[in-house]
């Protein structure tokens, strides 16, 4: 089916654009279609209700405009399947990757030098992330941030170098210098996030710092319960980023859902108002200790 579509003369792709699995996902497709292949990048509070329609959509919601192919994994977008022709949800997969690689290894047998990197992709998407996986997850939303259109090369280079760990991440030719910019720029800043004592639950208002260093700030994660991450967009609303560990009364997507976001059951995310904070505040409070920082 999926190779049926790949043939069309023209095809419009649009993937996420903030991490390893929206990136892999879309080179993979360039794998099989290196021609002819429009790709866009895009962010769930984007695309969401975006009026824009693609022929294929990679780890993000379908758009209202709608899609010919959904390929996801995310089990909070099955609301809005019938934004979609031929959904590809398959909600126990570990990343969006691992089924467009799977999906292509049918017909496809080349497909098997990029394992390695699906393996890695699979882990970074799950959790598992350290501090170079991170620092390469800043440096991806840092571009996504300014300079949107460079996110083919990070696409190029994954191709050329099929990366297999976090250190070979970092070491992209198209990451590795914003990586070096982010080390000496923001060095204090991580010593600091490392260095907090973890509890029950701590929400991060980050509001002297560019939000692409979320998931830097998210490595302290794993010492809390759940951890809040809240960064101001252009547009005025708060994206509100959740992590929490399988011990929490509170999972990440219990709270984004309940202001409309969506996510995995551990890591999750919400577009909210300003005046929607002391009700976040207040439902992660009726849980647990919470402790609220501003950095």
């Amino acid at each position: 089916m999926l190779e049926e579509i790949l043939k069309g003369e023209r095809l419009s792709i649009c993937s996420h654009g903030e991490d390893l699995d929206g990136l892999l996902s879309a080179s993979l497709m360039m794998i099989v279609k290196p021609e002819g292949l429009e790709i866009h990048f895009s962010a769930p509070y984007e695309i969401k209700n975006s009026e824009e329609s693609y022929d294929i959509v990679l780890d993000l919601p379908p758009p209202r405009g709608g899609a010919r192919v959904l390929i996801d994994h995310h089990v909070s977008n099955s609301s809005a399947l019938d934004r979609v022709a031929i959904p590809i949800l398959r909600v126990d997969s570990p990343s969006t990757a691992r089924i467009v690689y799977e999906l292509i290894g049918e017909w496809e047998p080349g497909i098997e030098r990029y394992s390695e990197a699906v393996r890695l992709t699979d882990e970074i998407d799950s959790g598992k992330m350290d501090l170079k996986s991170a620092l390469f997850t800043s440096a991806v939303r840092k571009i996504f941030k300014e300079r949107r259109r460079k996110l083919i090369n990070v696409c190029r280079d994954i191709l050329r170098n099929p990366p297999s760990s976090a250190e070979s991440l970092i070491e992209l030719p198209s990451i590795k210098s914003e990586v070096n910019l982010i080390m000496r720029e923001y060095g204090n800043l991580i010593d600091k996030i490392l260095g907090l004592p973890g509890g029950d639950s701590i929400l991060l208002r980050i509001k002297s710092y560019p939000s692409y260093l979320v998931p830097i700030i998210q490595l302290v994660a794993n010492s809390y319960k759940l951890l809040g991450t809240v960064t101001r967009g252009s547009d005025g609303l708060l994206r509100l980023s959740i992590r929490s560990r399988a011990d929490s009364p509170l999972t990440a997507l219990q709270l984004a859902e309940a202001f409309g976001g969506g996510g995995h059951e551990h890591a999750a995310g919400a577009l909210i108002m300003p005046s929607s904070m002391p009700e976040v505040i207040e439902r992660i409070r009726n849980f647990m200790p919470l402790e609220v920082v501003d950095l």
